[in-house]
């Protein structure tokens, strides 16, 4: 039965929601779905969400359940369930009456259609039909015949046509791997003799319970034939999925750790997920299995024979995946081949033809938990015997069984060599993971140096200090990194127990922890200084070159603008000096930015390209990184978003090559890519890369899904709110200032300007430093857009305004006090300067058109698609004030393009609304209500467009897409409403309210 699985929004499954869609609404003749999927992978929620849609637009919704009693299907119970509604249906009744009466058997299907009432014993279906069930073959005895099965299908047939001749019809069957054979048989007839009628049949069924003798199969088999026939298989969640479905379980955002370790157990599966919180959220997802889970798990076990259940014991020590050779071996026993073709053909393990694996990770989990301490020991053991001696598998599968069999140090060593595996293969989060098992394993070994299985990692002892300064790099290469200053500082208490001379040793470790100080945002000079205080009185090396521009940077932070110029002009000499063209890259950085930001204002800005064109080395990557981040940021503040977007994309793909996507200078990259993107107007490519991130597996990452936040709200999406939430606390400084510069946007366009110049205020006063001079000027502009609101309020209703206006003029002289640096001298800067102007007369009611067009001209000039917007509708509305029409005209219509290039309903209601006061005609300015519309903003403006006759490619020059993503979204638009052709849609739309007159 169709009852609510999970009392919650609907996840995922956007496609496939579509994909049946776009089956229902096919008008020209019955079409039939198979939907298939494991057990507990929405099956249910996504038949409810497409009963919801389509009931919703007047369809008539019938649904019918099988359910498995005693190991065979109730005759005919899905159908019964079924025709209830079409009982309640004024129409449906009558036809049901009338087919009573020429065919009887539908009568005896339905014994209230002869005015008989029901017994009080026996089962609903069998007293209905009178009839019984056989169990062993699911056919039906007694009074139910050849000829009466016959005579009630061609009822259902009848029905069924003639009210789809009528409405819309969905028939839905649930759970057909329960099915009787009579119910199977109904099904094969429909679909080989329906061929008339607006009517969709969807049945579904579980993968996970179709044995290879299940009487499901040849029917599947047949169906699968029929050109007709539609198949989807709903996959497991993605991680992201999975977590949206979390955050609404618990009502609450979902810390991402916790995500990572339902996601990893529950591998996707929603109900399997949905146990494990239950089970414990304060366990932090590591709770033990549910005994109700456990007892469903293990209940497929107990199906097996004694071989079968010693294969699979054997397979949940061995792990995920196993190869047969392996298994055969370690399991040891006559038999264990044929316990493992009974544990395929039951569905617990599948194979490829060389290894198995169990079917859910949870199945693996039980088994393996429900084994005895001392089988778990032993086979753990014969694992890790056979793995050394035919150097099978690989070196982190060794390590698990070395471990989990209490070889300590065999364990260490074969932990080692993961890492070094995982590094090579540019596998950081891997990398770390065994690193820090190594680590913790030196603690429990005992005399480490005397034991055999430590030679086998390099030839070596593992040492410590090696080890924690690699977990510390991979730590920062995966995005994790306070966790990487945590190791590097663990790695700096190492060095305490070196010899007195390795002073080389200890500079190099506080100078890298330094470093990894710096991309976790943590002020603290310390480390720096103390690596330099170290070398300084040493030789000119290369390491003294690289702390004198490490130390210098820690001072750049302070604003030590003379002494820090100083340094990286000694940093640079000694590294020419010793042929370290990283580090003198890395120094002249530093000093490109110090002047870019107005610290060394009497200096030319140095030149890169000689330095840059002769790295080598393992310090060529990162240094690269910096100068492409550096260059893009440059480049965009100057107004050449082509050239940062070009410099972005370089930057991206450098770092993704490398593995090194979440690392510092990897999502800085990520960010600017998406900024130019944004100023651009590309929002669609903004939300497909950044959305993903607001469930990245570390917190900076996180960062990056700000942007998608940002789209949404300048796209009036009421999404945007509760991610907003979702995003907040994740103790990141940068990403806390990018949500409130997005909330405030927010509160803006709600019109809730007290609350936005209030978030303003408080954030400017956080930014005591002037190396954030154009994040103050963002600040500023939108603090006195707020009080300009504010002050024009409080001038309607005859209010005292004079608060209002000292603080607009306070926030336009604290703007004006901003240092004068090159980087806020770009059109960028000055855009927004004048724009904070702008507002602050306009709180004095004394802003003009002219004014307005200054700030539009510099947003022109600076390349930013939203920018230009919103001064022409200022301007236009200044316009408006002075009488001046044709002027105004112009500008909100430029406007009107821009904001629906961009799927801005905020700016095009605002638009529409000077225009509808004015008296405006703003040609093209056709759009499509929102309201309770189940189309995007950008969904709604390609209808728009195609409703005026617009083909896709003209639609894509429109929108500034490609003709290829505007046949994607019509694609979408037909699904959502139900319509085969565009112009279909545009009717539907029209009759449902969608299309503005």
């Amino acid at each position: 039965m169709l009852a609510s699985m999970l009392a919650h929004a609907f996840v995922g499954r956007q496609t496939e929601l579509a994909e049946l869609l776009a089956a229902a609404a096919a008008a020209a003749g019955p079409t039939f779905t198979l939907l298939s999927g494991d057990a507990g992978t929405g099956k249910t929620r996504l038949l409810e969400e497409l009963v919801e849609r389509l009931g919703g637009v007047g369809a008539l919704v019938l649904v019918g359940s099988c359910v498995e009693v005693g190991g065979f299907g109730l005759p005919y119970l899905p159908i019964i369930d079924a025709l209830r509604a079409v009982e309640s249906d004024p129409v449906g009744a009558r036809v049901l009456q009338e087919e009573s009466t020429v065919r009887p058997a539908l009568g005896r299907l339905l014994p209230q259609l002869e005015g008989l009432s029901r017994p009080s014993a026996g089962t609903r279906s069998e007293v209905a039909i009178g009839a019984t069930a056989d169990p062993a073959s699911g056919a039906m005895s007694g009074s139910m015949d050849a000829l009466a099965q016959g005579q009630l299908f061609e009822a259902l047939h009848r029905v069924l046509t003639v009210l789809a001749g009528q409405r819309q019809v969905l028939l839905v069957i649930e759970d057909i791997h329960w099915a009787d054979r009579s119910t199977r048989d109904l099904i094969a007839f429909l679909v080989r003799t329906l061929r008339e009628g607006w009517i969709s049949v969807v049945a579904s069924y579980r993968t996970d319970d179709l044995h290879r003798r299940h009487p499901l199969r040849p029917l599947l088999a047949e169906m699968a034939r029929l050109p007709h026939v539609r198949r989807i298989a709903l996959s497991p969640f993605t991680r992201s999925e999975l977590a949206q479905l979390l955050d609404e379980l618990t009502g609450s955002p979902v810390d991402v750790q916790l995500v990572d370790r339902v996601f990893a157990r529950s591998e996707g599966n929603a109900f399997f997920a949905e146990e494990l919180v239950r089970a414990g959220r304060s366990a932090g997802g590591n709770a033990r299995l549910p005994d109700e889970l456990v007892d469903v798990l293990l209940s497929r076990v107990e199906e097996l024979g004694p071989a079968g259940r010693q294969a699979v014991r054997a397979a949940a020590v061995a792990g995920r995946r196993v190869s047969h050779d392996l298994l055969v071996a370690a399991a040891d026993a006559s038999e264990t081949e044929e316990g493992l073709r009974d544990a395929v053909e039951t569905g617990l393990l599948t194979t490829d033809g060389e290894t198995y694996a169990f079917r859910h990770a949870l199945f693996q989990e039980a088994i393996y938990g429900d084994l005895l301490p001392g089988e778990r020991v032993r086979l753990h053991a014969r694992f890790a015997e056979l793995l050394e001696a035919d150097l099978l598998g690989g070196p982190a599968e060794l390590a698990h069984h070395l471990l989990a069999s209490h070889d300590l140090t065999g364990a260490l060593a074969a932990s080692v060599l993961a890492a070094a595996a995982a590094e090579q293969m540019a596998a950081p989060a891997e990398a770390l993971r065994h690193l820090e098992q190594a680590i913790s394993l030196l603690d429990r070994v005992d005399r480490v140096d005397r034991v055999d299985g430590v030679d086998r990692v390099d030839g070596g002892d593992p040492d410590r200090l090696d080890l924690l300064v690699r977990a510390a790099e991979a730590a920062a290469a995966s995005g994790d990194s306070h966790r990487a200053v945590a190791l590097g500082t663990a790695a700096v208490m190492a060095t305490d127990e070196l010899p007195s001379g390795e002073v080389e040793i200890r500079a190099m470790t506080l100078e890298r922890l330094a470093r990894l100080q710096f991309e976790a945002d943590v002020d603290d000079d310390g480390p720096s200084r103390q690596a330099l205080e170290l070398l300084v009185a040493g030789p000119r090396s290369a390491l003294l070159a690289r702390a004198l521009a490490t130390r210098a940077r820690a001072m750049f932070r302070q604003q030590d603008a003379a002494s820090t110029a100083a340094m990286l002009d000694e940093s640079i000499l000694i590294a020419d000096e010793t042929g370290a063209h990283g580090i003198a890259a890395d120094a002249l950085i530093t000093l490109k930015l110090m002047v870019r930001r107005g610290f060394l204002a009497d200096r030319e800005p140095p030149t890169l390209g000689a330095t840059l064109a002769r790295l080598t080395g393992p310090d060529a990557l990162d240094v690269r990184h910096r100068a492409l981040r550096f260059q893009a940021a440059q480049l965009m503040e100057d107004g050449d978003l082509d050239g940062a977007l070009a410099a972005a994309d370089e930057g991206v793909a450098l770092t993704s090559e490398a593995g090194l996507s979440w690392s510092s200078y990897g999502l800085d990259l990520r960010l600017m890519r998406g900024w130019v993107l944004a100023a651009k107007g590309r929002w669609d490519e903004v939300l497909t890369d950044s959305l993903v991130a607001v469930y990245a597996p570390t917190e900076p990452g996180r960062v990056l899904a700000t942007q998608a936040v940002a789209v949404l709200v300048g796209r009036g999406d009421p999404e945007a709110e509760p991610l907003l939430a979702r995003l907040r606390g994740t103790g990141d400084q940068y990403a806390e200032l990018q949500l409130d510069l997005t909330e405030i946007d927010l509160r803006l366009d709600q019109g809730r300007p007290a609350e936005a110049a209030l978030m303003a205020e408080k954030r400017l006063a956080l930014l005591s430093d002037d190396g954030w001079s154009m994040e103050k000027l963002l600040l500023a502009a939108r603090e006195a857009a707020a009080v300009a609101d504010l002050a024009e309020l409080a001038r309607r209703e005859g209010n005292d305004d004079t608060v209002l206006l000292a603080r607009a003029d306070a926030v336009a002289s604290g703007s004006d006090a901003l240092p004068r640096t090159p980087a806020l001298q770009g059109p960028y800067g000055r855009s927004w300067r004048l724009r904070v102007r702008a507002e602050a007369d306009r709180a004095h009611g004394l802003d003009t058109a002219d004014q307005w067009k200054k700030v539009l001209v510099e947003a022109i000039s600076a390349g930013r698609v939203q920018d230009q917007m919103y001064a022409r509708i200022r301007a236009a509305h200044r316009l408006l004030d002075e009488r001046t029409r044709q002027g105004a005209a112009e500008l909100l219509r430029s406007a009107l393009a821009q904001a629906t290039a961009l799927g801005s309903s905020p700016s095009i209601a605002v638009i529409q609304q000077m225009a509808a006061r004015a008296r405006l005609a703003l040609a093209g300015d056709r759009v499509v209500r929102r309201g309770n519309s189940p189309l995007t903003a950008r969904e709604a403006e390609v209808l728009a467009l195609v409703e005026q006759g617009l083909s896709n490619r003209a639609v894509g020059e429109t929108l500034f897409i490609s003709d290829k993503t505007a046949g994607v979204h019509l694609s979408h638009i037909m699904a959502k409403l139900g319509a085969t052709t565009s112009t279909e849609a545009v009717s539907l739309a029209r009759r449902r309210g969608l299309l503005a007159d």
